[in-house]
Order: structure tokens, then C-alpha cells, then sequence
């Protein structure tokens, strides 16, 4: 089975051994019917949190176009959209292997409050304990953003809100900001606080937001 979720869509779904996964807007999960074999095998384009039910026998295995995770059973969310140039996994309880290299033959283990992040353009894996919330908060409905790029988080509201941006400047891209939202509200909180900062203005013209700088 292969369900593809748009942009501004979100969807939740439990598979044959029970293992929970919530998708993410513009994501897509292979899986069976039912696992057969010695591994318990889906793959993801986009993002996803997985709830894995426990089954020693039998691993459950995520795989990415740049990295694969591996479990026995455990709770983590999984990053990996075509157009970002990393792959991010991120452990919330448990163990996972997370497999990356050229052949996906270099291994890390994760505890929680870890993630993986893979570099695609650098081919550079860097493990670090970090903030759960600050990923999983999408599951939660919401977003949280902690002194992160202004085009880091327009790609993130991009998928959500379905719309296109564009920065008449390149520095605007690198401006700082921080918040807090709850996905079913409007965006325009988001747009007054960058509108506050007295450096940018940001007008709407259909589905393209475009931000420019203040004469």
C-alpha cells in the first residue's frame, strides 16, 4: 500500500503489528499488508512519528532514500524531505540504529533525546542530544521555533499552509526568529511578529507570500 498525504494534510495510521504512525503534510509511506519475512519494512518520503510495536523477532526498518532506522520497538519521529538537504532522526524513547554512508553500512546507536542528522551534500552524519519538542511538536498540533533561519521555518509552514514564498533579499533568509503556534490556527501571527521587526515587510499576493526589505 503506498498513502500520499498533501500539502496542508496530516493523517494517522495504525499497521498490521500495531505500530502507530502520524504523517506529516507532503509525505508519502510504503507498507504492507501484513510483514512477512524477518523484518518489519515500510519506507517514507517526508516525515513521520512512529509508535513501533515491540516484536524482537521480527525489526521493525524505516527506510529514506539517505537513511534507514532500525528498532525493536520504540517511539521516534523521522525527517526526510526531498527538497532539505538533511535526513533527521530523532529518538524520543527506547533504542534505534540509524544506518547511513554510501551503502548505509555505518551504524550509530541513538538513546533518547538524540538525533541523527545526515548532511546529503557533505555526506557528514552528526549525532547530538537536542530539544524533543522542537520536532515532534507537529505531531502535538503545533509548531515551535527556537532562534531558527526564516526560510528554515517558512519550509516548514510551506507544506502546511500551502503556499509559496519569496525573498526579494538574501539576508532576509538568515533572520532569527522564535514562536510558538497551533497548526489550525492562521499564519498571520506568524507574519505580524516578522513584520515587527521594523527591518522586513512582508505582503501576500494569492499564495505567495513575499518578504522584502523596509526602505
Amino acid at each position: 500500500n503506498t498513502i500520499t498525504i498533501p500539502r496542508s494534510g496530516e493523517y494517522k495510521l495504525v499497521l498490521s503489528d500495531g505500530t502507530k504512525v502520524w504523517l506529516n503534510s507532503a509525505s508519502k509511506l510504503k507498507y504492507p499488508v501484513a510483514f512477512t519475512g524477518g523484518q518489519r519494512k515500510v519506507f517514507l518520503e517526508g516525515e513521520a512519528y512512529f509508535k513501533v510495536a515491540k516484536n524482537e523477532k521480527q525489526p521493525f526498518v524505516v527506510k529514506t532514500e539517505n537513511m534507514d532506522v532500525r528498532v525493536l520497538g520504540t517511539e521516534f519521529n523521522l525527517k526526510a524531505y526531498a527538497d532539505e538537504k538533511w535526513v533527521q532522526a530523532t529518538l524520543v524513547r527506547g533504542e534505534v540504529a540509524v544506518f547511513t554512508g554510501m551503502d548505509k553500512s555505518v551504524r550509530n546507536t541513538l538513546k533518547p533525546e538524540q538525533q541523527a542528522e545526515w548532511d546529503i551534500e557533505k555526506g557528514k552524519l552528526d549525532v547530538k542530544t537536542v530539544e524533543l519538542d522542537l520536532y515532534i511538536a507537529w505531531k502535538n498540533g503545533q509548531f515551535v521555533f527556537r532562534g531558527q533561519r526564516l526560510t528554515e521555518i517558512m519550509t516548514v509552514l510551506e507544506r502546511w499552509y500551502d503556499f509559496e514564498v519569496c525573498y526579494q533579499a538574501d539576508w532576509i533568509k538568515e533572520v532569527e526568529f522564535a514562536g510558538k503556534l497551533n497548526r489550525s490556527a492562521s499564519i498571520e501571527p506568524i507574519l505580524d511578529v516578522i513584520r515587527s521587526t521594523h527591518k522586513i515587510n512582508v505582503n501576500t499576493r494569492g499564495k505567495t507570500i513575499v518578504f522584502s526589505a523596509k526602505q
